[in-house]
Formats: C-alpha cells, structure tokens, sequence
C-alpha cells in the first residue's frame, strides 16, 4: 500500500529583533553630550595650562611707562597693585583703598597700605599716596610703592566702589564676621545716603544681623570696607582685606553654578580697569583660587611712623621694606637692591 506522508508546516523562522531607528532627537543628545565632553576637557586642559604659566612672565615693563622697578627681588612671586577708588563723587579721583596682591610660591598674600601714608611722590615731592591716583592714574601709585619699598610692580587692577557693589551682589553677597556696633554703622551710613543709592538702582534694606557668617549684600559689603569713624583706619584696611577674602571664598563656591559666574564676567568686564589681558587675569585667578588666602601684611609697620591724627609720616622706610620681603619672600631678595630707571 501506498502511504502518502504526512503534510508538514514549514518551520517558523525566528524573526531578526528590529533595529531601531535612532530618532532626531536622540542624536542631537549624543552630539550635544559628546560636544560638551569636548569643550569641558578643553577647559580642563586650558585651565591647567594657565595655571602652570609662570608668574615670571608677567614681570615685562609696560612700554613707555616708568615705573622704577627694583632689581634683585625673586621673579616667581608676582605683585599686583589693587586699586579701589573713591569715584561716588564726580571730583575726587583717590585711591581710596591701596592692596598689594603678591600671588605665587602656591600663596597669596594681601598687604594693605594706608591710604594717609605720606610718601615721596615722584615729580610731586612729599604727599599722601591716595593722592598719587589723582596725579598720575594708577602708574604713578606703582611707580611710588616701587620707588619706596623697592617693589617690582607691573600691573593694576581699579575698580571703583559703585562696581564693587554690583560685582559682590553678581556673586550672591558674601559671608563677613562683624561686631553689633559695625551692623549699626552700616545701617546708618547707608540710611544717611538712601536717596542717592536708590537713584542709582541699589535696594537698601537694612542690616538685622551680625556676628560670625553675616550674609552683606553688595551695599552692605562696600558700606562695611569703607567705615571710617567707628575705629581708625588701620582696622579700616583690615576689614578691606577681610571682604577680599570673603569675595575669594564665595567664588570658590560659585565655580561650578554657571549663571553666577557669567553675572560676575559681566560685572568684572564693565566695571574693572586693568593693564592685564584676559588670559593672565584668568591665569592669576586660578593660582589665587587654588591656594586661598594664606596671609596679610598692614603697612607702615608698628613703630615706623609718625601720626598726627591726620596723616602717617614713615620714619623707617627699611623696617616696611624688609617685612614686606620676610612675609612675601621668606626673606629672600633684600640683600644689595636696586632702582632700574
């Protein structure tokens, strides 16, 4: 007999799982996640670069400036002259507040000179050194300390007290330890001029707070640096360096939240006089960040001057030249100095 076999279904063949097509939208994901890559480790490594550039390079003399500067001092410590100046009135052009930012070595060390220290002024005989900014700009005020203390200063950077506002409030305020008595002063100093800051667009809220982490918006923090008759002006100088630091602290914090720092470039960039380019600025920004404060210097020293309640009249240049060279040097640099012409 014959025995037809038995029908037999095809096997089934497993389907192949389908490729997904990769959407618009997931591609410009990638692209933008892979370009991000790319600009952050060009930022890292722009940064780095920076960082290790030598402070030595910075020491060039500006053409056609004279500024004196002395030969012998170690080259990898730079000093930069900060400036802030008194320009809330229309016909004072001072310098109200003189710093000296010695940035290298890993440190940074602010020293404070007095702004009613009597020097010799180049051209101009014996004076204030806040004056020196009115007579000549802030090349006459580097070329007096170099010329007296035997500095090797090379560059500036000015900023007035209305831009210092807007450059701590850009920043979000700082955190400052003050006294109860200096709360009130703030307050009242401020209260005293409510009608002419208010023109100019600043809020003036009043200060209830002090001790240790009060939070000082830009008006507060300006009003805080420039208190005059509560104390003298050698604590004065001190709570200046005081908000230089609360200003560095706040923008370690702030490196990484994006809209404070492109609000600071735009406050730095419309209100900041200086001889330096970008790139160094950034390059010396990065050296301070990196080491924090680590030291301040008030000069003139204890027993060197005279005070006559309305000026201070140094009687021992020397002993303010070798502390300046002992806290920014270790010392090094004060054997056989000399003025380049």
């Amino acid at each position: 007999m014959h025995y037809e076999e038995p029908y037999k279904r095809n096997p089934k063949k497993k389907r192949q799982p389908r490729r997904r097509r990769q959407t618009l939208g997931a591609w410009l994901a990638g692209a933008l996640l892979r370009l991000f890559a790319l600009l952050l480790t060009v930022l890292l490594l722009g940064g780095a670069l920076l960082y290790f550039l030598p402070v030595s390079l910075l020491a060039v003399e500006p053409e056609g400036v004279q500024l004196s500067l002395t030969d012998g001092l170690p080259e990898d410590v730079a000093n930069i002259l900060l400036l802030g100046l008194d320009a809330t009135h229309e016909n004072t052009r001072r310098s109200d507040s003189i710093i000296i930012a010695s940035v290298g070595r890993g440190r940074l060390w602010l020293t404070s000179i007095l702004r009613d220290t009597t020097l010799s002024i180049p051209d101009r005989g014996a004076g204030k050194l806040n004056a020196a900014y009115a007579y000549g700009g802030p090349w006459l005020v580097a070329r007096t300390l170099n010329e007296n203390l035997k500095l090797n200063i090379v560059h500036y950077v000015a900023v007035d007290y209305a831009a210092l506002v807007r450059i701590v409030d850009a920043l979000g305020g700082v955190d400052i330890e003050i006294t109860q008595a200096e709360m009130e002063k703030i307050n009242a100093d401020i209260a005293a001029k409510r009608e002419r800051w208010q023109a100019m667009g600043y809020e003036t809220p009043a200060l209830n707070d002090w001790g240790a982490n009060t939070h000082l918006n830009g008006l507060q923090a300006l009003t805080y640096a420039r208190i005059r008759k509560l104390d003298s002006d050698f604590v004065r100088a001190s709570r200046q360096r005081k908000l230089l630091e609360a200003l560095l602290t706040r923008l370690r914090n702030s490196l990484w939240n994006p809209v404070r720092m492109v609000r600071l470039a735009q406050a730095v960039l419309q209100s900041v006089d200086t001889d330096l380019t970008p790139l160094q600025l950034l390059s010396l920004g990065e050296k301070a960040l990196a080491s924090g404060l680590t030291g301040s210097l008030r000069l003139p020293v204890d027993d060197s001057y005279t005070d006559d309640g309305s000026s201070l009249t140094v009687t021992d240049l020397q002993s303010n030249i070798a502390a300046f060279q002992l806290a920014v040097y270790g010392g090094e640099g004060d054997q056989e100095l000399g003025i380049r012409n």
